[in-house]
């Protein structure tokens, strides 16, 4: 890149904001507008989390802290975006700063009051034998008793695999879902989960494990079939529902004797393991096979992780 076409990309960069291409792209929908930022589900690889896409307005820079596992600034953005090099990137910057834009600005609303959560206490009927269950060697009993498996019926959770929800109490909160159709993953994510959910309060299975961890300590996985896996050999679990640790989930876990750490053995999973280890004093991570997660894993493998465990 020659000096000229740095100093181009220094002007662009300063006319045209990351909220401008976002807008242009109709992606703003969704995103909460904070003081100095816009934060909300990630309008790039899709999902449920609240918190996972966030754009700094003052410094024009953007990160996506789940799916995506990156950030940068509005040419990274635009690259991103359209799955294009630089040069076509500073073509696209120079047409909108050259132009006015195709659809007008948003102005800025006023905070939605968040609504007020409401437990689903109802029991669900779901299938524990379920293919995507049985895929995943999760057996019909453990399924059973986790109150987890295919829902045949209509509204949020149609086509999905359902697992039932509990603080850590063990007070019923509903239940979330596991879609199953490709292409409804694609465009909304993996996941749905109740409206106005405390997720970040959460710990998926523990009050279940609580008995048995606040003596031994248990297991940390991302997901909730990790933790059906090491329940069906005894291991007690508990899953993050993602990646990220709140505050309140840190409090849980460091009264514990021991947390093993075990999140997938991706880059999202590697990352987040290392940032475990720093948060939690009484944390051991255990790294898994490269693109393997705990449910990929044969008994026989698990039960040889958690043999060095100390429990």
């Amino acid at each position: 890149m020659t000096i000229a076409a740095e100093l181009d990309f220094r002007r662009l960069k300063r006319l045209v904001s990351i909220e401008r291409v976002l807008a242009d792209h109709g992606l703003l929908e969704g995103l909460t507008r904070r003081p100095d930022r816009l934060v909300g589900p990630c309008p790039l690889h899709g999902g449920d989390n609240p918190g996972a896409f966030v754009v700094s307005l003052s410094k024009n820079l953007w990160h996506c802290f789940t799916g995506c596992a990156t950030g940068g600034d509005v040419v990274d953005l635009i690259r991103k975006l359209h799955q294009c090099d630089h040069r076509r990137a500073a073509h696209y910057l120079a047409a909108l700063a050259a132009t006015v834009p195709v659809r007008p600005m948003p102005q800025p609303r006023p905070p939605a009051r968040p609504r007020r959560f409401r437990p689903y206490t109802k029991r669900l009927p779901l299938d524990p034998s379920a293919g995507f269950l049985r895929d995943k060697g999760i057996g019909p009993a453990i399924a059973s008793r986790f109150e987890v498996g295919a829902y045949h019926g209509r509204g949020m959770l149609a086509g999905c695999v359902a697992i039932r929800l509990h603080s850590s109490q063990g007070h019923v909160l509903g239940y979330a879902g596991r879609r199953l159709d490709p292409q409804q993953v694609a465009q909304r994510g993996k996941w749905t989960f109740p409206t106005g959910l405390p997720k970040s309060k959460l710990l998926y299975g523990y009050h279940r494990a609580w008995p048995i961890m606040q003596r031994r300590g248990v297991v940390l996985v991302e997901c909730p079939w990790g933790v059906l896996r090491l329940a069906q050999l005894q291991v007690p679990a508990v899953a993050l529902l993602g990646t990220g640790l709140s505050q309140a989930q840190q409090v849980l876990l460091v009264a514990l004797p021991t947390v093993v750490v075990m999140m997938d053995g991706d880059p999202a999973g590697t990352s987040a393991a290392a940032s475990l280890r720093q948060r939690l004093s009484n944390s051991v991570v255990c790294e898994l096979p490269e693109g393997k997660d705990p449910d990929d894993l044969a008994d026989s493998q698990l039960l040889r992780v958690t043999q060095l465990l100390p429990f």
